[in-house]
């Protein structure tokens, strides 16, 4: 058999490991690897962006998704108008209910805006709809227990159906007005977001020290 004609890259996949001994692409990687965690904590540091409404639902156009991470040191509190009858749905692992002001820490996180599809049944045909909700997900602070909560739009879609002629709840068929993302969706809904900060000073002055330290190691 001819070795030399076999497309080794193809059958193997381990073409760049292929003839280098333990340790051998180490060094090579350092630079991007410190590159890599010199950019990680100078955005941890940054002010993220708080905008103060949000179209969480688009009908029109590619959907718009919004992730905040509070900065290193920082907590915040949020209040988001969502409208009553989807807050039952708004639930942790354990299907409990989330109620009240969204409170957050450096490791907590919020998305919101990514579009979710689910299949709804019509009240008088029985007939399956697709149909499109927005995404709201989030962890709390650790000091509320740092529990995940997100909207259940397939518990939703189980206990409601689609009916023609109801459009008083922001979600349903389309009417002159009230477009949809398809046959049926939430209609276009922006959410307010009052936002409250606090930012302990203390943890920028540990991040300039972290900084320097990576930049004089990086150097070596």
């Amino acid at each position: 058999m001819d070795w030399s004609n076999l497309p080794y890259h193809d059958v193997s996949g381990k073409s760049a490991e292929h003839g280098r001994t333990f340790g051998s692409n180490f060094a090579s990687e350092l630079p991007e690897t410190k590159k890599a965690e010199k950019s990680v904590s100078i955005s941890r540091l940054k002010k993220p962006f708080m905008p103060s409404s949000w179209k969480w639902m688009r009908t029109s156009g590619e959907a718009k998704v919004f992730n905040y991470r509070p900065r290193i040191g920082e907590t915040s509190s949020l209040k988001l108008n969502i409208p009553s009858q989807f807050l039952p749905f708004l639930v942790n692992e354990s299907g409990e209910s989330f109620r009240g002001i969204i409170e957050m820490d450096d490791d907590s996180y919020l998305e919101l805006g990514r579009r979710v599809t689910v299949s709804m049944s019509d009240a008088e045909s029985s007939a399956a709809v697709t149909t499109t909700f927005p995404s709201l997900e989030f962890k709390l602070s650790q000091n509320r227990g740092g529990q995940t909560f997100k909207m259940d739009w397939q518990a939703f879609a189980q206990q409601r159906k689609l009916a023609a002629g109801a459009w008083d709840e922001d979600w349903g068929y389309s009417k002159q007005g009230q477009p949809t993302l398809g046959l049926a969706s939430m209609y276009d809904k922006d959410l307010k977001l009052s936002w409250d900060t606090k930012f302990n000073w203390w943890w920028l002055l540990l991040g300039i020290v972290g900084l320097f330290g990576l930049l004089k190691f990086a150097r070596k």
